[in-house]
């Protein structure tokens, strides 16, 4: 079996896939029994200053594994239940449909089968409270029963959080912090942009991850915002850094354990890596668009767990979430190979904006070309793969 490695060969194919894609830059990250290496491909912005280990990107859905882990925290302590209902924590917790208003679970909202809109209120708007968004989603139609299917919903996470503030008396930000980005040595990771400013600076002028785009011949570059506002963090608004990842992916392979230290326990840890409900096809530009698709073509199944997409590759289960804002990432852990990836591309923001999944496949593409590596099989073709997959949806 390979130790961990991003050797020549790998060096040249993620650049040339990069360029098969018109992108920019990569951080990618390999985390293999233990032993973690990080580098950096292309231009992280216009001065084309290369990414390394310690440039910070934005993780954006890949937060939402993180909001798990932190509700884990609390099961842990006895705090709260998976099964909960929402309203023993928020009381005025409101749906249009009442019955599921009143038997929506914290479950429920982490594997996205509470049948909530995808998106209530704003993502960005920093006034836009959990306040607010309860009285709005009290006469918000759903967009499926309770428990019927597969319903991606970052409104799910925005409630999760405010279970989290309720339970604990802090906000979601703070609670993260402390509780995992501090036991787990991440110290270049913040719950949000906002804190990554007042804490690092302006992430303009540092170390940063860029979208990139290729405009009347001139290299142009989106500048950091403030991103995600804090109710929404939970859902999208998460920036880290190579290093970081690892630490992150270490805690997820050892069952919780972090350097000796048990942050949270097997039991739950098992629960969050767990399939909770199937994810279908779902109707995309007319198509019925496959998941395996658009993150493994060759998996015989897709799920969700808590926070986690869970399919299997080549009869090996495969946890892995996505992340589309600032930038595309991709963060998956192979168990039973003991195997991490993390993978963060510079997205051409234009384009980003009229196609989610082209992204996330060139993620794909990169992701599984190190998975083979482990393996030991032959090296399949997936740049190729997946544009040839991503043509039959445009």
């Amino acid at each position: 079996m390979a130790s961990v490695s991003l050797d020549s060969d790998f060096d040249n194919y993620a650049m040339d896939t990069l360029h098969e894609w018109n992108r920019y830059g990569a951080i990618i990250s390999v985390l293999k029994d233990g032993e973690t290496i990080s580098k950096g491909y292309g231009i992280r912005n216009i001065s084309e200053e290369s990414p390394n280990s310690e440039t910070i990107f934005h993780i954006a859905s890949h937060s939402k594994p993180l909001t798990a882990a932190s509700i884990a925290i609390l099961v842990d302590q006895g705090k709260l239940d998976w099964d909960d209902p929402v309203i023993e924590y928020i009381p005025e917790f409101s749906f249009k449909d009442k019955y599921t208003s009143n038997n929506i679970t914290i479950r429920d909202i982490l594997c996205h089968r509470a049948g909530l809109p995808f998106l209530v209120g704003s993502l960005v708007d920093p006034e836009y409270t959990s306040q607010k968004l309860l009285t709005n989603l009290a006469s918000a139609e759903p967009v499926a029963r309770l428990r019927e299917r597969h319903s991606y919903s970052n409104t799910g996470y925005g409630i999760a959080g405010e279970v989290v503030k309720r339970v604990t008396g802090i906000p979601w930000t703070e609670y993260v912090t402390t509780k995992l980005f501090k036991p787990l040595k991440m110290t270049s990771t913040y719950s949000t942009i906002s804190d990554l400013r007042i804490q690092n600076g302006d992430p303009n002028v540092g170390n940063s991850f860029h979208s990139i785009i290729l405009e009347d011949g001139e290299l142009k570059q989106d500048k950091w915002g403030n991103g995600v506002n804090r109710l929404y963090a939970t859902a999208g608004g998460v920036v880290t850094t190579g290093r970081d990842i690892g630490n992150w992916l270490s805690l997820n392979l050892n069952g919780g354990v972090f350097e000796g230290k048990r942050i949270i326990n097997g039991e739950s840890m098992n629960e969050l890596h767990r399939s909770q409900t199937v994810v279908e096809p779902l109707l995309y530009r007319g198509f019925s668009l496959d998941w395996n698709e658009l993150h493994n073509p060759f998996g015989h199944f897709f799920t969700y767990g808590l926070g986690w997409f869970c399919y299997d590759y080549m009869g090996h289960k495969v946890d892995e979430h996505t992340g589309l804002g600032l930038n595309c990432s991709s963060i998956c852990v192979v168990p039973e190979l003991n195997l991490g990836v993390s993978v963060c591309i510079n997205v051409d923001s234009k384009y980003a904006g009229s196609d989610v999944w082209r992204d996330m496949r060139l993620a794909g593409a990169l992701r599984m070309r190190i998975i083979d590596n482990y393996f030991g099989v032959s090296e399949r073709d997936w740049c190729t793969i997946f544009m040839d997959t991503h043509k039959k949806y445009t």
